[in-house]
């Protein structure tokens, strides 16, 4: 079994990426609904929502915890190994970067975020880390609005169009945009509209990864059973997660509420 933490919405998509490449595996996804956003609160908030989540599923038998949300691992990636030495915590952020270290010509990098995510500064360090060198120019623009439209569930087309626009009309003379934000690639196709250039999406390159991180890890993969069963919980409304759920996944979800501790 695979097991998906995050705040919201957004890592249904991420978990779509995974179910794609690996179908033959159990699924369960836990997102705090009742806190969400995490990307308008405190960076000690997060932190603590991000790990207080973690290890509920911890509590309940999880081998592995991918967390899909890349302002929750913004501010737990540090300190995660410390927290759990025994655990397994991955998170999607760190394949968007190692995406970017493969092309050393871009010049211009836009990265679409939450407010706190880009406040951490985590993806430059990150990108320094390891090694990059070229020095691109990153540029970022918070993008709030189109997170509360995707939890809402009650936009249509037309407002989520021009919430969009309104975000790339602000991109000039770019390379590539990263949706650094699992919430983001659910409106990739409302984003091709209006932008050409290269689009990174770190949860389809995580689920990439994640083939090979099994192959170096016999003793996790082992361990996942396989079925293709799904179980969603969530913190917030169970009936309103589901409705919301399925316009996202098109397929029927049925969650299940608990409380984190």
């Amino acid at each position: 079994m695979i097991w998906f933490f995050d705040s919201g919405f957004g890592g249904l998509q991420t978990m779509k990426d995974f179910q794609k490449l690996y179908p033959q595996y159990n699924y369960i996804f836990l997102a705090d609904s009742k806190n969400c956003p995490f990307g308008n609160k405190q960076w000690d908030t997060i932190k603590q929502l991000t790990f207080n989540g973690i290890q509920r599923l911890f509590d309940h038998w999880a081998k592995m915890v991918i967390l899909a949300c890349n302002t929750a691992a913004a501010y737990a990636v540090r300190s995660r190994q410390e927290q759990y030495p025994d655990k397994k915590v991955l998170s999607i952020t760190i394949p968007g970067v190692e995406k970017i270290l493969k092309d050393d010509n871009k010049k211009k990098i836009w990265i679409l975020a939450t407010q706190a995510t880009i406040l951490s500064n985590i993806y430059t360090d990150l990108f320094h880390k390891f090694g990059g060198k070229n020095n691109p120019d990153f540029q970022f623009i918070m993008a709030p609005k189109l997170v509360e439209l995707i939890e809402s569930g009650e936009a249509n087309q037309e407002e989520i169009d021009f919430v969009v626009q309104e975000h790339i009309n602000k991109f000039d003379n770019i390379d590539t945009l990263i949706l650094w934000c699992t919430h983001f690639p659910i409106l990739t196709r409302h984003i091709e509209k209006f932008f050409i250039w290269e689009i990174i999406d770190p949860s389809k390159e995580a689920a990439v990864k994640f083939g090979n991180y099994l192959e170096r890890h016999p003793e996790i993969k082992d361990q996942l059973t396989t079925g293709g069963q799904i179980t969603y919980y969530t913190t917030g409304s169970a009936e309103q997660f589901s409705i919301i759920g399925n316009r996202i996944k098109w397929e029927e979800i049925k969650a299940k509420q608990v409380e984190i501790k």
